[in-house]
């Protein structure tokens, strides 16, 4: 928990998007200043054509495939629930470039991974490439993705290069850009951003949303509540210990079976979509106990199968979920049992042991330069400068299936893959079922990423994904893959994205950085492409809101870089009374714990010593009196607090 304080305007603020300036922002629109780089042109053939590039420092490229892949400026506002945005462009510079006598490189349709990447398809839009039509025709343009737990999200680009086939670039060198909020319902903007507040999505949203702010208000957010839903063979009994477990770090957990929600996929989404709009405090977390034979997926739209997406993304004018959502795909109760047992296990284990500095990275042999460059950049960026030890597994350097087994059962907190796959392996390697049976990481359980086709096709009797997490005393903590076939280029923006978010902005929590992933893939294609297809493809079987761990940054730096440290935190069962659990977390080093009443007098200081991962102290509140109390951890500079209410 924590109370959240922002600003209602924002002046003269700066986005991440280079070249991109908030003059103005309130809740009736923004004023932005645009000044554009200096586009830098070359050469690239393609299918026996030569074409022309062009860049331009601190911007990204277009996507649509067939059209000319020219700069675009990117950045993420929050619009009123229910508005539109009225665009109008004062054009302060405008430069125009001669052509380069060749056209511009055309966006492709990436290849799938069962293919080869040099299977892209390459069809330049005729009414560009053969009629001449200049592109793109307007400089500003507005994509609405519908809400994010409440918030209306649009993604807005400018396109300061528009190419006349037979006239050369015309250039918006700078302007300003009104953007008007029209139509917009403020008090339901207010009310729903109040009502969905969570830390956990406002940390997702603070990261990307270049106004965001606007609507928020001082808002305490409570304990995430938690929806769990399972067959009845499994929640009965099989999952008693798990919502213990939870209830005791803090969460408000309500655990449901198909007799109260229904069986089939309707039923237990609009069970879901009451919860999240009606009750008085929505499910941050939603929990899926059942295989698909048990509990069913939801028919997708971009493939043929089955998606567990529409469980948690409401009818809203988009496909971004407004809650994370997991799914132990087990089939008896023992499997359930043993998968909330690990996690129980995991989060309760103190300290950070040394298995959790290394890392496993698989590559395929096929188009290794994309996978090993992805891999190569987020070990590069992320991992080493934050101390971590990285075992590469490149089967053209001579790597295979033994190397892998070794260094899980060595132990490794994450495993990562990019390449093909198969329902029942890793493919070009050859990683199978008989390589998995050797592993002996029983304790030792990593986070898997398998950026690759089918492993977590849950429609079959047993996929990749339920191999590696509900086998006992081998595995993974948790399983990150993709029903249908993926792509090279959008697995690539995939990966990078999620250890940004994971390592780069500190979001431990397992959908927290794979959400933070597939906007990634959200943006680069500007919500089209195969966008939709990874939001509903790519699953995560195991819990969403287990806190992975990792390996402490203290007095780790690089050169040009700032010391990073893992966040500290602390919870607590609402309302507690009594001598009640409390769950610390820390990165190393002197931690104090102290409790102040609500008129700040201190009333109790129950942790002082080294801290240094996850600790479980107990607060004895005995001789206080009901009311509302502020938990405050403090570590070095860092501090975090949490609120909650004693009853007698």
């Amino acid at each position: 928990m924590r109370i959240v304080t922002v600003l209602c305007l924002l002046a003269a603020v700066a986005v991440s998007a280079a070249g991109v300036t908030i003059r103005e922002s309130s809740s009736e629109g923004m004023v932005v200043s645009f000044d554009a780089a200096v586009p830098r042109f070359g050469t690239v053939l393609m299918r026996g054509v030569l074409y022309s590039t062009v860049s331009m420092d601190g911007s990204e490229s277009l996507a649509e495939a067939g059209f000319p892949r020219l700069p675009v400026y990117r950045t993420w506002i929050e619009i009123p629930v229910g508005a539109t945005v009225e665009v109008a462009v004062t054009e302060l510079r405008v430069e125009y470039l001669p052509g380069t006598g060749l056209p511009v490189e055309p966006a492709v349709l990436s290849a799938a991974k069962s293919d080869s990447r040099d299977s892209f398809i390459l069809e330049p839009a005729p009414e560009v490439y053969s009629q001449g039509s200049p592109h793109p025709s307007e400089w500003v343009r507005v994509i609405y993705a519908g809400e994010m737990r409440g918030r209306n999200l649009a993604l807005v680009e400018v396109m300061p290069l528009r190419w006349d086939p037979s006239d050369g670039y015309t250039l918006l060198a700078g302007a300003e850009i009104r953007l008007d909020f029209q139509g917009g319902d403020l008090g339901r903007s207010y009310e729903q951003a109040r009502r969905y507040a969570c830390n956990e999505f406002d940390t997702l949203l603070s990261s990307f949303v270049s106004n965001y702010g606007i609507f928020e208000s001082g808002m305490d957010t409570p304990p995430a509540p938690y929806l769990i839903i399972g067959h009845s063979d499994f929640v009965t009994t099989g999952m008693d210990a798990f919502v213990t477990h939870k209830e005791a770090l803090g969460f408000d957990v309500t655990m449901v079976d198909l007799s109260v929600t229904g069986s089939t996929a309707t039923e237990i989404k609009d069970y879901i979509h009451n919860a999240i709009t009606t009750w008085s405090d929505p499910p941050v977390y939603v929990l899926l106990v059942g295989d698909s034979e048990y509990l069913p997926g939801n028919s997708a739209t971009a493939y043929s199968g089955s998606t567990d997406l529409y469980y948690v993304a409401l009818d809203d004018g988009g496909f971004v979920p407004d809650a994370f959502i997991g799914r132990f795909s087990v089939q008896n109760t023992g499997q359930a049992i043993m998968m909330a047992q690990r996690v129980i296990d995991y989060e309760n284990s103190v300290g950070v042991q040394d298995w959790v500095q290394g890392l496993l990275w698989i590559a395929s042999s096929d188009n290794y330069t994309v996978s090993e460059g992805s891999h190569n950049y987020c070990i590069d960026t992320y991992c080493t400068p934050r101390g971590y030890v990285s075992t590469k597994v490149y089967p053209h350097l001579g790597g295979n299936a033994s190397h892998a087994v070794a260094a899980i059962n060595a132990g490794v907190s994450m495993v990562t893959f990019s390449g093909h796959g198969s329902t029942t392996s890793w493919g070009d390697m050859s990683f199978s079922g008989a390589n998995f049976n050797q592993l002996t990481n029983d304790g030792m359980f990593p986070g898997v990423l398998s950026h690759s086709c089918n492993t977590g096709q849950y429609g079959v009797s047993t996929c990749w994904a339920e191999t590696w997490t509900r086998t006992p005393e081998r595995g993974g903590l948790y399983f990150w893959g993709s029903w249908p076939s993926t792509y090279w280029s959008e697995d690539d923006i995939l990966e990078r994205a999620e250890y940004e978010y994971f390592l780069g902005d500190d979001v431990y929590w397992p959908m927290g950085y794979m959400n933070g992933g597939l906007l990634a893939v959200y943006n680069y294609y500007s919500g089209g492409g195969r966008t939709k297809l990874y939001y509903e493809g790519y699953h995560l079987f195991g819990d969403p809101s287990v806190i992975t761990k990792t390996w402490p940054m203290t007095g780790i730096e690089e050169e040009n870089h700032q010391q990073v440290f893992s966040p500290i935190a602390v919870s607590v069962a609402n309302p507690v009374s009594g001598n009640v659990p409390v769950v610390l977390s820390g990165t190393g080093g002197p931690a104090a714990l102290e409790i102040y009443d609500i008129a700040g007098r201190l009333v109790s200081s129950p942790f002082q010593g080294n801290l240094q991962g996850q600790a479980i102290v107990t607060w004895d509140n005995q001789g206080l009196e009901t009311g509302v109390y502020f938990l405050r951890l403090t570590q070095g500079g860092n501090v975090a607090t949490a609120r909650v209410t004693l009853i007698r």
